[in-house]
């Protein structure tokens, strides 16, 4: 019998996302990359054996884009450490998560999981929907003490 480690986990999602001709990306390639193409998908994990429901967006993904009409989307993926990068730059909180890019401006994102209707119907909704600021997670308030 054969463990899982959370290393041969990543190593099948990564595989079986470049299997279905997606493209690996990093935090420092992401913009060109994003340049070329009038709408992108990029799909972000976490630690697969911690969080088991990023192993179902490799599933789910492909499924939707397919109920989408052909090139909806230009989908790309970065590994686990990319992925904490790309996140904290555009505020995700939670994993599995996607981040959708008009060109190199942020459009929206989904966090963790949804039910079919809902996923496909925010799929489509990103098509249309404007750019805007990406939200921020926070920046930490520094208080100064005067005195004793």
């Amino acid at each position: 019998m054969t463990i899982m480690t959370p290393g041969m986990q990543e190593a099948g999602l990564l595989a079986r996302l470049a299997g279905l001709g997606y493209q690996e990306v990093t935090l420092d390639s992401l913009e060109a990359i994003a340049s070329e193409h009038p709408h992108t998908l990029v799909m972000l994990s976490d630690d697969p054996v911690k969080y088991p429901e990023v192993m179902d967006n490799v599933v789910i993904v492909p499924e939707v884009l397919k109920a989408l009409p052909a090139g909806s989307f230009f989908p790309v993926y970065a590994n686990l450490a990319e992925s904490k990068a790309i996140a904290k730059k555009y505020g995700v909180i939670k994993f599995p998560a996607l981040v959708f890019l008009r060109g190199t401006d942020y459009v929206g994102l989904i966090g963790g999981l949804m039910d079919w209707p809902d996923i496909v119907h925010a799929f489509a909704s990103k098509l249309k929907a404007t750019t805007q600021r990406p939200p921020s997670v926070g920046i930490p308030v520094v208080t100064e003490q005067k005195g004793c």
